[in-house]
């Protein structure tokens, strides 16, 4: 039986739209939001640390350590499976000096800071980002400080004096030319303190 023209023509049109389908690529998913996250920076003074070992030996820390007492907080990092503990001394309500100890997540040790001296701000609830960071500069210059950084994977270490109205004084070398500065006491025994008290 002979098809009319109009039926072989339908057939063909309708062929040619189901191969259009099947080789049309998939529409692409339309791209997802990103999910933005605010952080709040507060920015403290510019200051360039000296370096040597001439420079390293002459430091001298102008806030000496308190280490009797000690409470322990812990904090895990999100994603990295990072281990932060801070040691605060003598109490974390009355501290003066405060210990923090990183590890990564194979539990090696990747870096201790401390803080002698450790600013306090009060009634920082409600208040606005440029107000915090009006309050806490207000708190650093109100009070001298020795602040500690040690960073093990890259082999640099910080040490810097600061606050209390007087000029900023630092001091950059490598890790173990800061540990081994017998100003800043046996730094290696207060990591171990603060892992004994934290139970890390």
């Amino acid at each position: 039986m002979r098809c009319p023209d109009a039926t072989v023509a339908a057939l063909v049109v309708a062929m040619l739209f189901v191969a259009g389908c099947r080789s049309a690529p998939p529409t692409p998913p339309a791209p997802a939001t990103p999910r933005v996250q605010r952080a709040d920076v507060l920015v403290g003074d510019s200051f360039s640390p000296r370096s040597g070992e001439a420079a390293i030996r002459a430091f001298v820390p102008d806030v000496a350590p308190v280490d009797s007492g000690g409470e322990c907080s812990t904090f895990r990092t999100p994603g990295s499976s990072a281990t932060m503990v801070t040691a605060s001394f003598p109490t974390r309500a009355a501290a003066h000096t405060q210990a923090t100890v990183t590890f990564d997540s194979s539990g090696r040790l990747v870096r201790y800071s401390e803080v002698r001296g450790v600013a306090k701000i009060s009634g920082a609830a409600g208040m606005s980002v440029a107000q915090r960071d009006s309050a806490f500069r207000a708190a650093i210059n109100a009070r001298r400080s020795t602040n500690i950084t040690l960073d093990y994977p890259v082999d640099r270490a910080i040490v810097i004096n600061r606050g209390g109205g007087r000029p900023t004084d630092a001091i950059t070398g490598s890790v173990r030319a800061v540990e081994s500065l017998e100003r800043l006491g046996p730094i290696k025994a207060r990591v171990e303190r603060v892992r004994r008290l934290c139970g890390v």
